[in-house]
């Protein structure tokens, strides 16, 4: 072992002689701490030189506790080396603050956090008796320089633990504290089983157990249940949660922000959770951090993130994180710079430590000490504790004192520059027991309790659990570990420390060994959700030892087994990392092993097609292709080929190039299908159902077959570009194949697809019988969210709201929109809720505020995900809601808070340009048609007819097709060739049994050939449609026809049932125009609230001269439904 410190004097600690009997100098009454006076104790609950930068955050804490400025601290005068950037004072006393709290390697942050919540919590105990509130409480985590042998999202699963551990396995001191504590978590039980987000039986609450398995007792409600702890964790071993699919980011950033949010909300004083050592953060703790920070609608919690200043540099991930947050929530975020303590500061401390009253008499030892450390406080003590184990700095037992006789020069060469070889001294003085704990903890990321530390030690006698506990106790006291309360364990006291037990070590072989033996043990004990770190740790050990010191066919499993723990954890970066561990270890045997090296390269392939790293990726891909004995073993390789062309936007080769490869399977698919190969390919199909159904599919096995996946792939391919006859094709094929292997998950998709082109083509029954049974045969794969919601949200976009109401659907859309949210699907998520709203509007639901909300949280939503052409829709629709909702001069225009069209349109493409233009016409001919703005209906119509007629959003033609054409009839110059032909179509689709249809086939045709019964069968057919916004217009349109003809009473009556019609829908500013034009409707009363007509004249309705006019019976028809404004819904009309 190297002699690092030559004049070290085993048995010593910096006396001159051990003293046994200190009474034989005076008569003091602690004459037998004699060994301990001659230790330094380094000041405990004391904080130098921070009084300004603990201003600061009691000043964020205390705006946020009782916004009261009697709680602020005084912020005096800033001391030397101190700088603070605070982004403005808090307005609000429950929104989140951060605080970003940077500074070098043992400057004191930690200390900084733990003195402000030392002092916020006496003044709790001070005023706790008065005020009746409840505890201060607070967590923290710390990332590790070890990141490569850490989980995933470490510090955060810490602070989880913690939160457990103190919650809810009851580590309080006192009964008080375990009676608030059981209360608070009952409180926050029943928050969680309310949730929809993470209660129980819910994506979010999977999701948190299996990324962060230490909250089980709280997410399941088993704290108060430790027979179903126990039924749940037996079933939760590592080979059954790998059969399980991975969660996406997105779905732990809204489960991990809906638990924080419940936790917070459950508490009278906000929550304080501290993460340090930021810059070691892993690639997902970062992205979740992110949304935390950024996430305005959390409440009641104070961040505090330290991070090392002079290893985050511009260029570094959490900078740019600081950027985003600070500009996301501004007033809320406080930056604090810690710099070196001033020498005034340090000498205080120094004086404290040897018990000198007088600063001055420190001065020597300040003169030596602060140019060597500057300032830094952990260098600081180093230091001093080199000068003792020196015996430069001794107690002299004579005089009960401190003191040192060398000269300046000879201190000075006594105290070392390196501290790292300073704390290596120090160890060299402690015992042989004590160095190995402090060696094994050293590869050790996380804390771990006496159990396992007893396992790990590579000893010659073995320690039992109590010896080690000693062992801990002392080390603690040499200040080379800490005490964690929260968690009950010991950790290394700095990283300085981590690095000197490591660099401490003997020969290699001594090095070598160790780690083998510590990777063999926490192999073993990896075994469980709990202990899956162990997993981690054992790998990133094996994997930093070289080949010859390993089995490697072993280390390659084990990386795999990691890689797949790491992916289903959230991390695709650490998957990635282990699986090109994978790659180098297997270079020199690969395909010698022809499994394992299948196993690796497949798993290469999609790891880094799905981390956008393309190149590494079709290396991968040719490897298998050039080295696979069977086309079976080739389909990843293929799909992720077809794949990575598609990224490219080049649909039309990738296309090709998947039809190349069904066609290796003996599929016969002809690249460019003429009518004749359609014949052939329809006939197969008919073979394959022997006469039977579509319905018949639903009946078919379940099966795992991979080639679905690339059928699904080639036909959106083929779709994209263009190719329909083909897209036919491939449908019908995979069809063929399932009736032959079976239905996989991605069958229903390949279906979706089929129905949607069949219903485009005009032949909607065959369409409708095939996307209800994609919905039926989606039941199968319930649990895989992201295809089942993809396959709902298809379906009913594209296929089933050709004939089922539109109502029926959004309900759907809108879980779709959540899940697939969930999912990180933002596209096909944003995709859902545009049918959503474009179902809601052809349906005439209500236009309330919680619309205009909704639409606003998407537009920000699609923004905040770069998804410009989503919002600029979303804000169309809410600018369209807005002025049918609010008085206005100009209805008919898009130039409101919500959207501005001309601006909007010159910021964008052309082919964005293009697609806004044509929904903002849309709604405006909608405006222009209810607010009979002549102008406005031709310029639109003239606008519109420059697309193509048919749409695959089924919703949004159905708007557009039916405001067409019955602005087509409005026009003082009809526009007969539009009218007739939104006419036809919609007759067409009433026919095929379409219930969306009738309203509007038979208001255009009132409006075509205006008569009473015409009206009338329009005005009927919007209300067994409960479609009332079209029942106003109809009834309005059919008054004006009254008019024309003298009979005025029953056209007031016609105006004042559209009046209310109007005003349930939600359109006030339409009301309101009415108003305006008929002055009686705003003195006309309902006899009947929400009854409306169904066979040609309105509801009794008492007039301006109170007459009653014309009232008549309302025919209720069973099963139907109509609208009630004062409950404002639907309900259902029972006979």
């Amino acid at each position: 072992m190297p002699d690092y410190d030559d004049n070290y004097v085993s048995g010593c600690h910096g006396t001159v002689a051990e003293q046994l009997d200190e009474a034989y100098y005076d008569d003091r009454s602690d004459a037998d701490d004699d060994m301990e006076k001659g230790r330094i104790k380094f000041p405990k609950n004391k904080l130098y030189g921070r009084d300004k930068e603990l201003g600061v955050l009691r000043q964020l804490y205390g705006a946020m506790a009782t916004n009261n400025s009697d709680e602020r601290a005084d912020d005096g005068a800033a001391r030397e080396g101190t700088r603070i950037s605070f982004a403005g004072s808090s307005p609000s006393n429950i929104d989140s603050r951060v605080v970003f709290l940077s500074g070098y390697s043992g400057v004191g942050k930690s200390a900084l956090v733990a003195e402000f919540i030392n002092q916020i919590q006496q003044e709790y105990n001070n005023s706790a008796a008065n005020d009746g509130s409840s505890p201060v409480l607070h967590f923290s985590g710390k990332y590790t320089q070890q990141s490569s042998g850490a989980a995933p999202f470490s510090a955060v699963s810490e602070v989880f633990g913690n939160i457990v551990s103190s919650l809810v396995n009851g580590q309080q001191r006192s009964e008080e504290e375990k009676k608030y504590t059981r209360s608070l978590c009952t409180k926050i039980w029943k928050k969680i089983q309310s949730s929809g987000v993470i209660g129980p039986d819910t994506d979010g609450n999977e999701v948190l157990i299996e990324i962060f398995p230490l909250l089980r007792p709280l997410l399941d409600g088993s704290f108060a249940n430790n027979k179903k702890l126990q039924r749940m964790e037996s079933m939760s071993n590592v080979e059954d949660r790998e059969k399980k699919g991975e969660p996406t980011m997105n779905a732990v950033k809204e489960s991990t922000s809906e638990l924080l949010t419940l936790i917070a909300s459950s508490l009278q004083r906000p929550l304080i959770l501290f993460l340090d050592d930021l810059q070691w953060a892993d690639g997902p703790s970062m992205e979740l951090l992110l949304f935390l920070l950024a996430n305005a609608q959390m409440k009641n919690l104070m961040f505090i993130c330290a991070y090392r200043s002079n290893e985050v540099g511009v260029d570094h991930p959490f900078a740019d994180i600081m950027t985003k947050v600070t500009e996301s929530r501004g007033e809320f975020v406080a930056k604090v710079d810690l710099f070196s303590l001033s020498q005034e500061a340090i000498s205080q401390f120094i004086a404290d430590c040897i018990g000198m009253e007088e600063v001055d008499s420190v001065k020597e030892l300040v003169e030596v000490i602060y140019p060597k450390t500057m300032g830094n406080i952990f260098c600081v003590m180093q230091a001093i504790e080199e000068l003792v184990r020196k015996n430069a700095l001794y107690y002299d037992v004579m005089c009960f004192e401190w003191r040192w006789t060398v000269d300046k020069v000879e201190l000075a060469n006594q105290v070392g520059a390196d501290v790292v070889e300073t704390v290596k001294s120090k160890i060299k003085g402690l015992s042989v027991n004590i160095q190995n704990i402090l060696a094994v903890m050293a590869y050790i990321p996380f804390s771990v309790d006496v159990s396992v530390l007893k396992e790990l030690l590579l000893t010659d006698d073995a320690l039992n659990e109590n010896e080690i506990a000693s062992l801990l106790k002392e080390a603690s006291d040499e200040g080379m570990l800490i005490f964690l309360a929260e968690s009950g364990h010991y950790v290394l006291a700095h990283d300085r420390i981590r690095e000197a037990s490591r660099g401490y070590l003997g020969g290699k072989e001594d090095h070598d060994q160790l780690l083998l033996h510590m990777a063999d043990v926490l192999q073993r004990l990896g075994k469980g959700s709990k202990m899956e770190w162990c997993l981690y740790t054992a790998v990133d050990l094996l994997n930093s030892l070289p080949s010859d010191k390993v089995n490697v066919t072993d280390l390659i499993k084990l990386n795999l087994r990691v890689s797949k723990i790491a992916k289903r954890r959230g991390s695709p970066g650490k998957e990635n990392s282990l699986l090109r561990e994978c790659l180098e270890r297997l270079q020199p045997f690969k395909w010698k092993d022809y499994d394992l090296s299948l196993e690796v390269y497949d798993a290469v392939i999609v790891s880094e097609y799905t981390l956008g790293n393309q190149d590494r990726a079709t290396i991968a891909i040719e490897e298998v292709l050039d080295h696979a004995k069977c086309l079976g073993d080739k389909v990843s390789a293929f799909l992720h080929r077809v794949k990575s062309l598609c990224e490219t936007k080049d649909y039309a080769m990738a296309a090709h190039e998947g039809v190349k490869i069904l066609n290796m399977f003996s599929y016969n698919i002809p690249l460019k299908p003429t009518k004749l190969d359609l014949v052939r390919e329809k006939m197969k199909l008919r073979l394959a159902f022997k006469g039977r159904s579509y319905a018949s599919l639903t009946n078919l096995p379940v099966v795992d077959d991979p080639l679905t996946e690339l059928f699904s792939e080639v036909g959106r391919d083929c779709l994209f570009s263009g190719q329909t006859r083909l897209v036919v094709v491939i449908a019908w094929t995979a069809v063929r194949r399932a009736i032959e292997k079976g239905i996989d998950r991605c069958f229903s998709l390949c279906l979706v697809m089929l129905g949607t082109l069949l219903g485009k083509k005009g032949n909607v029954r065959a369409a409708n019988e095939i996307g209800n049974v994609a919905l039926t045969i989606s039941e199968n794969f319930r649990n895989n969210k992201s295809d089942y919601s993809y396959t709902q949200f298809g379906s009913y976009a594209g296929i089933i709201f050709y004939l089922q109401p539109f109502r029926s659907g959004v309900d759907v859309l809108q879980q779709c929109y959540k899940d697939l949210k969930f999912s990180g699907k933002f596209d096909f998520a944003l995709g859902s809720m545009l049918n959503y709203f474009y179902a809601y509007f052809a349906a005439g639901l209500n236009l309330g505020s919680i619309l205009e909300s909704k639409l606003l949280v998407l537009d920000e939503f699609s923004q905040s995900v770069d998804r410009g052409g989503f919002a600029a829709t979303f804000q169309i629709h809410r600018q369209f809601v807005i002025n049918l909702r609010q008085r206005s001069e100009q209805p008919t225009l898009m130039n409101g808070p919500a959207f501005q069209q001309e601006r909007a349109l010159s910021e964008m493409n052309d082919q964005a340009s293009k697609m806004a233009l044509r929904d903002a016409s849309i709604f405006r001919l909608e405006l222009a048609f209810i607010f009979n703005d002549i102008e406005c209906m031709a310029a639109m119509l003239e606008t519109l007819a420059a697309y193509p007629f048919e749409d695959q959003v089924i919703s949004r033609f159905h708007i557009r097709a039916c405001f067409m054409g019955l602005a087509a009839f409005s026009l003082n110059e009809r526009n007969t060739v539009m009218g007739n032909k939104c006419l036809k179509y919609f007759r067409r689709m009433k026919k095929l049994g379409s219930t969306n249809a009738p309203p509007a086939y038979f208001f255009i045709a009132a409006l075509k050939r205006p008569t009473k019964k015409a009206f009338i069968a329009a005005i009927d057919s919007c209300t067994e449609a409960s479609m009332p916004h079209l029942e106003a217009m109809a009834r309005e349109r059919y008054a004006m026809f009254l008019l024309t003809r003298n009979e005025l009473e029953l056209a007031n009556s016609h105006i004042t049932s559209a009046y209310w019609l109007y005003y349930d829908w939600g359109a006030h500013g339409k009301s309101f125009s009415l108003e305006r034009e008929y002055p009686f409707v705003k003195a006309a009363k309902r006899t009947k609230a929400g009854s409306h007509v169904s066979s040609g004249t309105a509801t009794k309705h008492t007039s301006v001269n109170g007459s009653v006019i014309e009232s008549q019976k309302v025919v209720k028809r069973k099963g139907t439904f109509e609208y009630n404004s004062t409950l404002s819904r639907r309900e259902l009309v029972k006979s």
